[in-house]
């Protein structure tokens, strides 16, 4: 209830919203990052998500949220490693996307791609990002796919690189996930 009323609050007037809240036990959060001889593959867990989006206008608010100690990789050394030295999740357990604006047009019944803008927040630092998402509204429900990638190197978290070892200085993340939307009035 907190963050819907926190949601709400800080939601664009508008004489109709539409509140969409993505279901966590039907969210899939997958990463890949391309390593020396290999692709690393793992997964995240999604805590919560809950955005209000104003369809004329496209202005949206709300949070995403990732949890940062749930990623793995199916190897228990270098998942340790990942945690300690790159997401630090013991001191930042959540990554946060807060979408702003949604560009392009969301109808119902049919799929629509539209780029989403915002901020993702790695280690407390918000970032700014804007990516693709596919989205198909059915009734009040939806399915959402996206892929896009994050530069974190760049973005100040540590790159896992040895001598041997060399990777990718970005993670690409997929996402595909499933949901209620209401209207609000």
């Amino acid at each position: 209830d907190r963050l819907l009323t926190s949601v709400v609050g800080a939601a664009p007037a508008s004489a109709a919203g539409w509140k969409i809240d993505l279901d966590p036990e039907r969210t899939q959060v997958s990463f890949t990052l391309k390593a020396t001889m290999h692709t690393v593959h793992g997964t995240a867990k999604l805590v919560s998500g809950s955005l209000l989006l104003d369809p004329d206008t496209g202005a949206a608010s709300g949070e995403i949220v990732i949890d940062a100690p749930s990623a793995e990789t199916g190897n228990g050394s270098r998942d340790k490693k990942m945690h300690r030295k790159v997401l630090v999740s013991g001191e930042h357990p959540r990554i946060v996307l807060r979408p702003t604006r949604l560009d392009g047009e969301l109808t119902r019944n049919r799929k629509a791609k539209v780029t989403v803008v915002g901020e993702l927040e790695l280690l407390g630092t918000p970032h700014a990002i804007n990516f693709p998402l596919e989205v198909l509204i059915d009734g009040s429900s939806f399915t959402a796919e996206v892929e896009f990638t994050v530069p974190y190197a760049a973005w100040g978290l540590k790159d896992p690189s040895t001598f041997v070892l060399r990777v990718a200085k970005e993670v690409r993340v997929q996402v595909t996930t499933e949901g209620t939307l209401e209207m609000e009035h």
